[in-house]
């Protein structure tokens, strides 16, 4: 008897393993994993799907190609990462991940997909500066998968491999925007075999992937791609996201791996010559000092060359009302800067002696330390300098620019965690910080125990207004209604403060955005004189 119930056991055992959900997209056979959500439901997991071919070789520093077909079965059970150096201000860069990376990952709540169901789908872009990141980065699909609902995350190129530019037809740049322009693509001529609407696609991202989401708004390349977009944490007109003096850098990168650096042919024969490591390596040696310039490599105009993501500045754009016209989400936290003051504390201590080396990079910040440096005024440049200021200017130009409204959220939650102790950082001393909003709608490593009550209460509430988005509604929130930005002085807002806290609230000038725009940054001058023509080949 005892033989036949082991037997039995096996037997359910061999059967659960054999039934893996299975796939045909265009480009093959897919097999999956089962997984279980947050809540328990049963989800299908399809992790390290092509959806371009390999950026290798002869094809690193080009753009993206359409992904080869494939015999056999596909085992969709691998997570990827772009070549990337890996480090925090106080820590030694570490080269990680692979130049073969351009792979997608998609979930869908169901054990076995049914093309029938026609689920609304949210594609999300990892942050990390354009410089760090992968797809599977704090994007942990659980909380999500107990809803109705399709999640896609991918890798995109970082770094001098996802952003080098030689300014000109050899290598124009943004070969990482056009990756995600490329999965974007891969979502319109697959997600219906998963059970997704190619014509409900919602893009989302925090930091550089919010910025990313912005710069889609732009992009010829990317109209009729999606249907919204929501970004936290990053906009594109964040001083740190376009990139400044691309051949410049191409240049001192070529001298720093041996290679001539007379014309653009020669610089970039040379680089594909060296390992992608050895590029990896190269790219401490573009900050100054603590991480700044946040994003040395990023996307940049490229003029009227062919096939550009980005033929004028964002903020030209915005200005002439030449928009992708679909209705977006902004979102800052109420202390984004916090973490960087803190990094400069930790490194500095409070006196912060070598604070001069990194202020041409922030200036003028007078009117924030003229009490003393701490902890508390720096988050609060850093702040506003590097994010609220953007994000405000942001709205209310998409604001005027659409048809479609435009919502803006402050998140003044702090919950059991904060996003920010993933790179070692004690987050116990202040209050919601950069990309903390991910915590209630995505799953991180730090959130695998189960959720405090006050934490479950604000995930529903994240839940709520991004999957109401998403269903082509108005994000709904439980008490009153979200109003969207006007084109006025001030900007209305959502404040989420607690699960019970939850109202809209009005600033004339946030982040002392009146401020910042009048002093003499390279940026505030010359914003709507970007140059648009494409240069020779030197």
């Amino acid at each position: 008897m005892r033989y036949i119930f082991v037997l039995i056991l096996v037997c359910i055992v061999v059967t659960l393993a054999q039934e893996k959900p299975l796939i045909e997209i265009s480009n093959g056979l897919l097999e999956g994993t089962l997984r279980k959500s947050y809540n328990g439901r049963i989800f299908s997991s399809f992790e390290g799907v092509p959806y371009a071919g390999p950026p290798v070789g002869e094809f690193r520093f080009e753009p993206p190609r359409e992904p080869y077909n494939w015999t056999g079965t596909w085992i969709a059970n691998m997570k990827y990462q772009c070549l990337q150096s890996s480090s925090t201000p106080w820590s030694k860069p570490v080269v990680i991940g692979d130049e073969d990376c351009l792979y997608i990952n998609v979930y869908v709540p169901r054990e076995k997909p049914n093309p029938s169901d026609n689920f609304n789908v949210i594609a999300h872009f990892h942050g990390g500066a354009f410089m760090l990141g992968s797809g599977h980065m704090y994007a942990g699909p659980e909380y999500l998968m107990d809803e109705d609902v399709i999640l896609v995350t991918m890798n995109y190129r970082v770094g001098a491999l996802g952003f080098l530019s030689t300014e000109d037809d050899v290598v124009p740049g943004n070969n990482g925007m056009k990756d995600q322009v490329m999965s974007l693509k891969w979502i319109q001529n697959n997600i219906r075999y998963f059970g997704g609407n190619s014509n409900s696609v919602t893009i989302t991202g925090m930091s550089a992937g919010g910025a990313s989401v912005h710069l889609h708004y732009f992009s010829p390349l990317s109209k009729g791609l999606f249907h919204r977009g929501f970004s936290e944490s990053g906009t594109a007109l964040d001083p740190w996201v376009m990139q400044e003096q691309g051949l410049e850098k191409a240049k001192h990168l070529a001298m720093l791996v041996g290679c001539p650096t007379d014309t653009s042919k020669e610089i970039i024969k040379c680089l594909r010559s060296r390992s992608g490591n050895k590029i990896a390596e190269q790219m401490k040696e573009f900050t100054a000092v603590m991480g700044c310039p946040l994003a040395p490599f990023a996307p940049l105009i490229e003029g009227n060359q062919e096939r550009a993501f980005l033929t004028e500045h964002p903020h030209k754009k915005l200005t002439d009302k030449t928009v992708i016209d679909v209705p977006w989400i902004v979102a800052i936290a109420e202390q984004e800067g916090y973490p960087l003051g803190l990094s400069f504390t930790k490194i500095f201590g409070e006196d912060l002696e070598k604070f001069d080396e990194a202020a041409p990079y922030l200036l003028d910040y007078n009117l924030y330390l003229k009490d003393g440096i701490n902890v508390e005024t720096l988050g609060k440049l850093f702040s506003d300098r590097l994010f609220v200021a953007g994000a405000d200017t942001a709205a209310k130009l998409q604001a005027n620019a659409n048809k479609s409204p435009v919502y803006f959220y402050i998140l003044g939650y702090k919950g059991q965690h904060s996003l920010i102790e993933q790179v070692g950082i004690n987050s116990a001393k202040i209050g919601a910080t950069h990309g903390d909003g991910t915590l209630y709608y995505l799953r991180t490593p730090i959130s695998e125990t189960n959720l405090s009550d006050d934490d479950e209460k604000m995930k529903a509430i994240f839940l709520q207004w991004l999957l109401s988005f998403a269903d082509n509604k108005e994000p709904s929130v439980t008490k009153g209604k979200w109003k969207p930005v006007v084109n006025n002085n001030g900007l209305n807002y959502l404040y989420i403060n607690s699960h019970n806290d939850v109202r809209m609230e009005t600033v004339e000038d946030l982040g002392f955005n009146s401020f910042w725009k009048q002093l003499p940054f390279k940026e505030n001058q010359n914003l709507l004189q970007a140059n648009t023509n494409p240069k020779e080949e030197l």
